[in-house]
């Protein structure tokens, strides 16, 4: 718990009563968050009670997460890790145990989030907070739905793969033009 928070308070302490309830029914004791939050420390939360978490690279992660968000799945918590390179999605309980085998992802169904306090958006420029919510924990979403994140990852995937293959090819043709090189 010795972690350090860049910022000590947010500005809306209304997420704070709503983030403590949620790490409190997770597992995680009233006062030790309050403790960590007050003296500038993140708090940790144990994973596998109420839900599970799956780590995916920052870059695949933001692009799934847009995804998934673009067809209507609901998002729950997450956050950005940037010194692991990492976004920590909040998921149901059960979701590890039957997350496939998909590349640049890990599913845990223990261990700890180390939670700052809400909202504790990134401030300025990547590296400036060691970690920091992309979804508070306040939201209507208490996870997110595992069925369409995995879909979401994998339709990403299949995404960079065919443009990759397609650039390493010189095949691939923009769809602003009407052969390669020619603009319409």
């Amino acid at each position: 718990m010795g972690r350090q928070a860049v910022r000590r308070l947010p500005r809306d302490r209304g997420m704070i009563p709503a983030a403590a309830r949620w790490m409190t029914e997770s597992g995680a004791q009233l006062a030790h968050v309050q403790q960590a939050w007050t003296t500038g420390r993140l708090a940790e939360v144990p994973i596998g009670r109420l839900w599970d978490v799956v780590r995916i690279t920052d870059r695949l992660g933001r692009m799934t997460l847009a995804r998934a968000a673009a067809l209507g799945a609901p998002i729950g918590p997450v956050l950005e890790v940037p010194a692991r390179g990492v976004v920590e999605v909040v998921v149901p309980p059960g979701t590890a145990a039957a997350w496939p085998a998909l590349p640049w992802t890990t599913a845990a169904a223990s261990g700890h989030l180390i939670c700052p306090v809400p909202p504790m958006h990134r401030a300025g420029g990547r590296g400036r907070a060691p970690r920091h919510w992309l979804v508070p924990p306040v939201g209507p979403h208490l996870a997110t739905d595992p069925d369409a994140l995995c879909e979401s990852v994998a339709a990403e995937l299949l995404h960079r793969a065919i443009t990759a293959e397609l650039l390493r090819h010189d095949t691939y043709v923009h769809p602003d033009t009407t052969a390669k090189g020619d603009a319409r």
